[in-house]
């Protein structure tokens, strides 16, 4: 439940996005950057159920999610400036999301 509340605050961030960016250099690959953002987004469900406030688990999180993106050859920065590149377009964003939370569901349907 946490997971998909995270997911809609993305999807508000891509509404609200009135101007397209320009193409970030490198542009991560739409099925790619899905695939991270889906970590990501575990990431974040997990330690936030785990211990609440933000404010206790900042440190770990961005460790956890520099581990992911090392994982996929991606800096924080490409990877912030691919995000709101993609957030600015509301129906390729909106599918990432969509396919974010039906594999996330797949998942805990074979758990």
């Amino acid at each position: 439940m946490k997971l998909l509340a995270a997911l809609l605050l993305f999807f508000l961030f891509a509404c609200s996005a009135k101007e397209k960016l320009n193409e970030p250099k490198p542009l991560i690959e739409k099925g790619k950057m899905t695939q991270i953002m889906g970590e990501i987004a575990l990431l974040e469900s997990y330690f936030q159920h785990k211990f609440g406030a933000p404010s206790s688990y900042k440190d770990a999180l961005t460790i956890s999610a520099n581990r992911v993106l090392k994982k996929h050859g991606v800096t924080s920065k490409n990877y912030e400036e691919n995000f709101r590149f993609y957030a600015t377009q509301y129906d390729v964003f909106y599918e990432m999301n969509k396919d974010i939370i039906e594999q996330q569901n797949k998942s805990l349907l074979n758990y």
